[in-house]
């Protein structure tokens, strides 16, 4: 009896730690992509740094390889569609359709951060 009732705890524990971390993960990277994202943003007259663009595109790619343990591989890889898009939209120097291309990643990011941190919304 005493195996079951610390086998349940120890569950319990498990998927409460397990849930958490998942909220922490999410949400620190979603963060730390829009702010690189704020970076991008320039006024008209200005360009886009390209190679800051392939940099953030390589931590993007990292990091997407940590967020496949969390969240659905379909949505994550929206994100990574969008941004080789970006990539080469900035390397074209067609500098609207990169804004256009920004504000969906941005968008994205941010409804990631939404839809997967604990509200109740989300629970009901």
């Amino acid at each position: 009896m005493k195996y079951r009732i610390a086998a349940a705890v120890v569950t319990i524990v498990l998927i409460v730690g397990l849930g958490v971390a998942e909220q922490i993960i999410v949400a620190k990277t979603m963060d730390e992509m829009l702010s690189r994202l704020e970076s991008f943003i320039v006024e008209e007259d200005e360009v886009y740094d390209y190679d800051e663009i392939c940099q953030t595109g390589e931590w993007w790619e990292k990091r997407h390889k940590v967020l496949e343990l969390f969240l659905p591989h379909t949505q994550i890889l929206e994100i990574s569609i969008t941004y080789g898009e970006l990539t080469g939209a900035v390397g074209a120097e067609d500098f609207d359709s990169a804004q256009a291309l920004l504000t969906r990643i941005r968008m994205t990011c941010q409804e990631f951060k939404n839809v997967y941190s604990v509200r109740i919304g989300n629970i009901i």
